[in-house]
């Protein structure tokens, strides 16, 4: 009576259509995450409680087919249904908590611009809508979080990316001779400890600062002296003695599987992927391609 119990309540919480629904959700979007490095957006955010749900039923279709006819045609092919959707799911899983852990590093680990690089942008790092994505994934990212933070405090990473300004016990600011403070123009004090104390620099210390200043300025009128040949020029050279380096990491693949999506290689250039076409990309998104069955050697 327990187990009846038991299989009517998983019944009752999804029939053939939505079950028909999330499987076909479960497989889209494995397909969309698989080239992708940041979590793309589900189709609910109770996602991996659906999922849940799914492969609960699946377990008693199976059982009942089982017990009905036996390890009939209909039996095998809920049997082969149910494993495809673990698989699935399992390979899903694993690459969207890649895809948030990668996201969240980079996001902390670019949330202090390196000295000088305050006005750059944090290489267009977006915020998560959690509205598009699984509340149990939230939590997860969550936690992740602190434990980068709580590594990089550990490790001390301000100090690693800024240093530690020690303590001098020199104080005075060292400035060539005949230079006045702007105190000695105004009635009033300018502030409120006085002006700070001058360490004037002897003659010879000074010339060795203008002489170093000069050496400066001709190592870099030297090095800009190297770029008065016109690119072009050169480009042109290169070409007309053979020079041009062919890239050796090129692969000759032939698609056997339509895809979805577009696909990008490693000069930025989208194709999409159609049976039969032949394609010479870098080796490894061919190797990717071909792991995936998408694709398989096609040598000259």
């Amino acid at each position: 009576m327990t187990g009846m119990a038991k299989d009517s309540k998983v019944d009752s919480s999804i029939d053939e259509s939505l079950a028909k629904q999330i499987e076909e959700e479960l497989h889209a979007i494995l397909r969309r995450q698989i080239n992708r490095s940041g979590p793309v957006p589900l189709p609910r955010k109770d996602f991996w409680s659906k999922i849940s749900d799914l492969c609960n039923y699946l377990e008693v279709e199976v059982n009942r087919l089982g017990k009905v006819e036996g390890w009939s045609l209909r039996t095998q092919a809920a049997a082969k249904r149910q494993s495809s959707i673990r698989r699935a799911a399992s390979e899903l899983a694993r690459k969207r908590l890649v895809a948030l852990l990668e996201h969240t590093t980079t996001k902390l680990f670019t949330a202090n611009p390196f000295p000088g690089d305050s006005g750059l942008k944090s290489q267009g790092i977006e915020s998560m809508d959690w509205g598009k994505h699984d509340s149990n994934e939230r939590a997860f990212y969550t936690q992740v979080e602190e434990l980068i933070r709580k590594f990089k405090h550990d490790i001390q990473w301000e100090n690693i990316q800024f240093g530690v300004l020690g303590d001098f016990e020199e104080t005075s600011i060292k400035v060539p001779s005949g230079t006045t403070q702007l105190d000695d123009f105004a009635k009033e004090d300018i502030t409120e400890d006085g002006p700070p104390e001058l360490l004037f620099i002897d003659q010879e210390e000074n010339q060795n600062f203008i002489d170093d200043f000069e050496d400066d300025e001709e190592r870099i009128a030297n090095a800009e002296g190297f770029s008065d040949q016109p690119i072009d020029q050169e480009v042109n050279e290169s070409e007309s003695n053979g020079e041009i380096i062919e890239s050796e990491s090129l692969m000759r693949i032939r698609i056997i599987k339509d895809g979805d999506e577009p696909f990008i290689d490693s000069k930025g250039k989208e194709f999409i992927l159609s049976n039969g076409d032949i394609h010479q990309i870098d080796e490894v998104l061919a190797n990717m391609l071909i792991q995936l069955d998408y694709a398989e050697l096609a040598e000259l």
